[in-house]
């Protein structure tokens, strides 16, 4: 089940896929949300401020994933 496969997928782990591995910029909004951006491809995600420990929504992973996939940054 794709929900306990990713169950341990922490926003940290997803800045440092998008900012170090795929090249996103990060911008935080104290106490609100970050915004990565992805010049090149034209790319936008906004994510809520959450608790590093807290994991990533298997919702929020599905849209990344998607537009990641469609927009050519990932195979």
């Amino acid at each position: 089940m794709i929900s306990e496969r990713f169950s341990q997928f922490s926003y940290q782990l997803m800045t440092q896929i998008l900012v170090e591995k795929l090249g996103f910029k990060v911008v935080e909004i104290p106490s609100s949300h970050y915004i990565f951006s992805h010049k090149e491809s034209d790319t936008l995600f906004v994510l809520p401020i959450l608790p590093h420990q807290k994991n990533i929504a298997l919702m929020n992973y599905r849209t990344i994933y998607n537009v990641l996939e469609k927009r050519g940054i990932i195979d």
